[in-house]
Parts: C-alpha cells; structure tokens; sequence
C-alpha cells in the first residue's frame, strides 16, 4: 500500500499521505461512535443516566428494558447509522478505490465500534457494540449481514434472551462472510475478515456481564 498512487501526490511521498488518511478516518470514526445516543435519549426522554441503571449499559438493549420499546428502537436505528456513517465517510474521504478503500472501510467500521464501546466523553462506559457494528457491516460485507441476522432471530426465538442472540450473530455474521467468501459470492479481503473478527471479539468481551449471568441462569429474558 505504500506505493499506491494517489492523484496530485508524488508516489514517494503517498506512503506517508496514505498513513495519514487512514489514521484520519479510524479517529473520526472513533468520535462518530463516541457520540452515545442511548445517554442522549435517556437524558432527554426522562432525564435519566442509562451507565446508572440497569445493566450500566448505553446500548439499545438496556434502553429498551429501562425506558421502554419506542426509546430502544430510537437508539437501535441510531447506533446502526453510526456505523454506516463511518463506512461513508472513508469512501468519502479516500480519493480512490480498490484495496486503499477496503482497508480504510474496514479501519472506520473499527474506529466506529470502539468510540461506541469505549466513547471518550461518557467515561469510556458505552454500549456492547453489536447494532454498531452491524451498520458498518452491512456496507463493507453485503450480504453476509445475513447470517447475522438469521443467528439473531434463531437464537432470540429460542432463549428470549437478547445477549444469546447478539453473541449468536457475530458467530453468524463470522461464518456467512467466510462461507460466501469461500464460494466467491462476495468479495474477500483480509482488511474486512479483521473487522469481523476484531469487531466480533469486542461485543463478546463487551458481554461478559451477560455471560456471567447466562451461566448463572440470572440473564433476564424478554416476551416472558
């Protein structure tokens, strides 16, 4: 990638260029996820701080629990367009396409997980990163968001249980991007395997909480 040739720059210096942009767009990214909707919405909607109730988390999940159906779903579409919004924003930014736009794609769908994990204004306490991460997917992996949602749907169905379910679609989302890849339905690129698997990594980190419960049998259910 240090030679790619990028228009108007000398190629001895679009090594350094190419760094840059790239480092540009994970931090812009990184402040795309930070921006927590589910603080804003329950702030606004009852003036209520979602990281002191609850399971302590931002996400759309504990919004629903916490502030009902409509509030969850508000943050659910908002934390899933973060995601596509850092997607856009590199093939907005990356003056060409090809493996430098693969790559930048794949570095703002990370920077974009991990400010909604880890967002820089709200003590690094945020959400557990799943519809983040499916917005970005979504565009970088067409198709193989797919598997994450029948994994979704399947394992919700089966237990109620909501974190059963996100921790089934990122082995879901992992498993349909490989499969699809493996019989050239869809394009692979190592840039977007790392996302998945970086990415797939951090909601089950983010999860621990839950998974201590589900081990417990203390995870709450929903349409009990």
């Amino acid at each position: 990638m240090t030679g790619t040739p990028i228009p108007g720059v000398p190629v001895s210096g679009a090594g350094l260029v190419v760094v840059l942009l790239l480092a540009l767009i994970g931090v812009a990214s990184y402040l795309i996820g930070s921006i927590s909707s589910g603080f804003l919405v329950g702030k606004i909607y009852r003036n209520v701080d979602l990281r002191r109730v609850g399971s302590g988390s931002t996400g759309a999940t504990n919004t629903f629990r916490t502030l009902g159906p409509g509030a969850g779903a508000l943050v659910a579409v908002f934390d899933i367009t973060k995601g596509a919004l850092a997607v856009w924003l590199a093939r907005a930014v990356v003056p060409v396409g090809g493996e430098l736009l693969v790559v930048a794609q794949a570095i703002a769908a990370m920077g974009a997980v991990a400010g909604h994990c880890w967002p820089a204004l709200l003590e690094g306490r945020g959400g557990r990163g799943v519809a983040t991460a499916f917005g970005a997917f979504v565009f970088i992996a067409t198709g193989a968001w797919i598997g994450a949602v029948l994994a979704f749907v399947l394992a919700l169905a089966v237990t109620r249980i909501v974190s059963v379910g996100s921790l089934a679609s990122v082995a879901g989302g992992v498993l349909a991007y490989v499969l699809l890849s493996a019989f050239g339905i869809i394009g692979f690129h190592p840039a977007t395997l790392a996302f998945t698997l970086v990415a797939g990594a951090i909601i089950v980190w983010r999860h621990r909480p839950n998974i201590e419960r589900l081990m417990r049998g203390a995870e709450p259910r929903v349409f009990t």
